[in-house]
């Protein structure tokens, strides 16, 4: 659209004499946009921009209660609050604008990202997630997050320390929960995984780590010191667990008092119900599908682990080995001695 200093110019010079072809030539325009701007009889006007989509007052009135409770949430999380509950049916982009207007989003994406084939690694970590109500109050706790490194599908399990044997059953609880056990389980160095290092760096696991990730059938790995970085896959989901989980978390209904087997219900419930319905930008795919091709390649948990990890494997214990003093008599009542000549003639 030309201004409106082109179109008064345009205009007069016409009034005066001048030809539409000369006035094309002149200002280098169409012989149709030339006539166009030529005989209008106003100055010309931009249309107004379309504006968002009206909201109700009860719309407006949750955003501003769920943004005055999480300041960081996703303008995803509210779009699908307000189609399931207020009948929203506009689209994303014009609830967006109006979210941004309330408070800009400020988020980085990980500094690494690679990828793995179907059922070779899952990574884990610790996030803590606040204060929430527990029983009769309140207490800090912290999330074990697992994350399958080809489907994405995640599993959470929560905790109120991250003591080694905490760190152990959460570990388990995710692995089964995410329909078993990958090839090898990336970590950070953490201490309750971790016995130390080696001169070179390499890491020295823990004899219980070692020991629960053989049962699970996974190898343990862990990120070279001071590189957390390299496991970004489950990094960029804790992001996800702290601005989608919780804030989903927040308008849900709390039992009267809350316990953990509770949180991780809800947590489960949100992984199967909206984490795995999303279409993942990097892979592609939808995440509860990836997952159903890549279950068959994990390998289940045992149950005895899981009742080992519970305090519940009521399996008989093996005897106590034999003493080697008694050892004939465990064996049999007598033991026949024989020359060598035999031996010698057994070898011939």
């Amino acid at each position: 659209m030309q201004s409106e200093e082109t179109w008064m110019e345009l205009h007069v010079l016409h009034r005066h004499g001048w030809s539409i072809a000369a006035l094309a030539r002149e200002f280098g325009l169409n012989w149709r946009t030339a006539r166009r701007y030529a005989t209008m009889q106003e100055a010309p006007r931009y249309r107004p921009r379309a504006r968002p989509a009206e909201l109700s007052a009860a719309q407006v009135a949750h955003l501003e209660r769920r943004l005055a409770a999480c300041p960081d949430l996703r303008a995803t999380v509210l779009l699908r609050e307000l189609a399931d509950e207020y009948g929203y049916t506009s689209s994303y982009a014009s609830l967006r604008r109006r979210v941004v207007l309330l408070r800009p989003a400020t988020t980085a994406e990980p500094v690494l990202r690679f990828e793995t084939g179907p059922g070779i690694q899952t990574q884990g970590d610790w996030a803590d997630v606040g204060a929430w109500p527990l029983g009769e109050g309140t207490a800090d706790l912290f999330t074990l997050v697992a994350i399958l490194g080809c489907s994405r599908m995640v599993a959470l399990r929560f905790a109120t320390d991250k003591t080694r044997p905490t760190t152990l059953r959460s570990i388990v609880r995710c692995v089964d929960d995410l329909g078993g056990a990958t090839a090898e389980f990336l970590t950070d160095r953490d201490t309750a995984l971790m016995a130390g290092s080696r001169a070179d760096g390499a890491p020295i696991y823990a004899p219980e780590w070692l020991d629960v990730a053989a049962m699970l059938g996974t190898r343990p790995r862990a990120c070279r010191p001071y590189r957390a970085v390299t496991k970004g896959k489950v990094e960029r989901v804790i992001r996800e667990v702290k601005e989608d989980f919780l804030a989903w978390l927040t308008g849900q209904v709390l039992p009267e008092r809350p316990t953990l087997a509770w949180y991780d219900a809800a947590a489960r419930r949100w992984a199967v119900e909206v984490h795995a319905a999303r279409l993942h930008r990097t892979t592609g795919r939808v995440i509860g599908e990836a997952w159903a091709d890549e279950r068959p390649l994990l390998l289940p948990v045992s149950g005895r682990l899981l009742a080992r990890m519970e305090g519940q494997d009521t399996l008989v214990p093996l005897p106590a080995p034999v003493s080697a003093s008694r050892m004939p008599a465990a064996v049999g009542e007598t033991v026949e001695v024989r020359p060598l000549a035999a031996y010698a003639e057994l070898a011939r």
